[in-house]
């Protein structure tokens, strides 16, 4: 934990200030371990570096993202994140340079080491799961200008208003409880120079071919797969996505919602035989994120969406991407911006 995080950090739910006792600095004055402690009594340790906030939502609910994360990383599928994420959400990864980015729902560490190798300025990465020392530290070991924080990122113990550049939650925050409460967490921590970007997973089950999809056999199988523990639902989608690989049976497979690899984008040059393997390995890791056993996975229809951008942001002049990120079909990895 570094000296500059303790100037931002506080009390999750209170937002109150929190003190430090007994540190124990490592040899460029960070702090290795400690506590933060309320007003009231509060105690919060500090293990390893991070800062722990949990009970606010049960490890359990995303404890398969913790095995998730640790078993497959992410640091794979950095073409796909510039490619669809930073490409129609951003442009560039210039953007990055120079800033302070709050990775909410960071999972292995992999976009966090891509913000710091892009020129951030500091990142905070916050995430619930057993992935903060594990797959993050590796992910994460050639870089020190970053902080990890385990909590919840709907009970993020970061000051309002504290954070001039961007709260960046990708892929995430239909797996929190609530996502509209979730959303205003995250962008009370904005001040009136940052931006918060975010997606949620969309509802389309418009049409009896959607509906069927969702209805008949999305649903039915998440409902039997959140359920199962890690090696089942690893399995499945090892399984299937070995289906995805062949002709037509494959595109029949993603088309009916039975296995997700999405789009993934040419390496020019790349044989056949290595995109073959980089395919699979999109399918094992979108299949897996679809069914997990991960408790929530709310799907949010336009209306909500835009009821949601509303009454974070009345002045539209000040949220970017909307008209992109309700076309249909919509861009691959489209974010919303916005600013106070």
């Amino acid at each position: 934990m570094t000296p500059y995080l303790l100037s931002i950090i506080c009390e999750p739910i209170t937002k109150k200030e929190l003190t430090l006792i007994n540190p124990v600095y490592d040899t460029y004055g960070n702090i290795e371990s400690g506590s933060l402690i309320t007003n009231e009594g509060s105690v919060y340790p500090i293990i390893n570096g991070i800062p722990r906030f949990e009970g606010f939502v049960p490890n359990e609910t995303v404890s398969s993202f913790g095995d998730q994360w640790n078993h497959y990383n992410f640091t794979d599928f950095k073409i796909n994140w510039l490619n669809h994420t930073v490409a129609n959400t951003f442009g560039n990864p210039d953007v990055f340079k120079d800033k302070i980015i709050v990775d909410a729902g960071g999972g292995s560490g992999a976009q966090t080491k891509w913000f710091l190798e892009y020129g951030a300025q500091h990142v905070i990465l916050l995430e619930l799961s057993h992935s903060v020392d594990d797959v993050v530290k590796r992910n994460l070991s050639e870089f020190s200008n970053y902080d990890v924080i385990q909590c919840s990122i709907d009970a993020p113990p970061l000051k309002d208003d504290s954070i001039q550049g961007i709260v960046y939650c990708h892929n995430v925050i239909q797996h929190t409880p609530s996502v509209e409460k979730t959303a205003h967490e995250l962008f009370r921590l904005i001040d009136k120079n940052g931006e918060f970007v975010f997606n949620c997973y969309g509802l389309n089950d418009l049409g009896p071919i959607r509906w069927i999809r969702i209805n008949l056999i999305y649903r039915p199988l998440r409902g039997i797969l959140s359920r199962m523990p890690f090696w089942v639902n690893k399995l499945y989608a090892h399984t299937i996505s070995i289906f995805r690989m062949i002709p037509i049976l494959g595109w029949f497979l993603e088309k009916t919602g039975i296995v997700v690899q999405g789009d993934v984008p040419i390496i020019p040059g790349e044989s056949f035989w290595n995109r073959l393997k980089r395919r699979y390995k999109c399918s094992c890791l979108n299949t897996f994120d679809g069914f997990g056993s991960h408790k929530y996975q709310h799907l949010k229809r336009d209306d909500e969406m835009w009821a949601l951008i509303k009454e974070l942001q009345p002045d539209m002049t000040k949220v970017l991407n909307t008209e992109k990120y309700f076309s249909r079909p919509t861009p691959i990895g489209i974010a919303l911006r916005i600013r106070k």
